[in-house]
């Protein structure tokens, strides 16, 4: 069979079992259902997802690499605590990333990109009044992905989330009804920037967003101590 035909074929590769646990494991670490300090076994964890407990070992490999489990040998495997060094470097590389990818949406975007993000902001107000966090952070993350695309950049959008992984533990903590709704605000102001094509100013407003999270992290830190290192990093 030619190679052309072969890319022509829709292909879309089926998540392994370790895929699978791996993302539950993550969701659930970065929504803090599994909070810092929590103990996890792999025997338990195998036992509640219905599967052997190799995917689940490697899957917890992956996750201590991310630096979300702690695994010491002969002793209890531990959600870490939440760095804010970890959390200063996530929010540099994902202020530059997508400060660059947003000034590229100012020139790229077409009516049909403008009425998907507006669109997408609909859908963020909405879940405002959700009762499950999630339910926001999860449309919050589809309009900066969605930046990432318009922009040409789709690819981006994997580097972002490995790195702000270790923010959105800190998101979860301040994602009160009152911060949902500036959280909002700013992407309409991120998306009045993009309409009007003003690079600089979309720019601008994309890393006081992303950076308002460094702003609060000393009273974060300071209202859950028990959830961070004890060092300041």
């Amino acid at each position: 069979m030619p190679d052309t035909a072969l890319s022509a074929l829709p292909f879309e590769p089926v998540p392994s079992t370790t895929d699978q646990v791996f993302r539950t494991l993550y969701a659930a670490v970065i929504s803090l259902r599994l909070p810092p300090g929590t103990k996890v076994s792999e025997a338990e964890i195998a036992k509640q997802l219905d599967v052997s407990r190799q995917p689940v070992r490697d899957a917890f490999f992956r996750l201590s690499k991310l630096g979300f489990l702690s695994i010491r040998p002969q002793r209890a495997t531990l959600v870490t605590r939440i760095s804010t060094r970890a959390v200063h470097d996530a929010i540099f590389v994902r202020g530059a990333l997508e400060t660059e990818c947003v000034e590229a949406v100012c020139q790229r975007r077409s009516e049909t990109d403008l009425a998907e993000l507006h669109a997408l902001l609909a859908s963020e107000k909405a879940a405002i009044g959700s009762s499950n966090p999630e339910d926001f952070h999860a449309e919050d993350d589809a309009f900066h992905q969605t930046l990432c695309r318009i922009a040409g950049h789709a690819h981006v959008w994997e580097i972002i989330q490995e790195q702000k992984a270790h923010m959105d533990r800190v998101r979860y903590l301040t994602l009160s009804t009152e911060r949902r709704i500036s959280v909002l605000a700013e992407h309409g102001e991120i998306l009045a920037a993009i309409e009007a094509r003003d690079g600089p100013l979309a720019r601008e407003l994309v890393r006081a967003h992303i950076s308002s999270v460094a702003g609060a992290l000393d009273a974060i830190r300071a209202e859950h101590p028990d959830r961070f290192e004890d060092h300041a990093g």
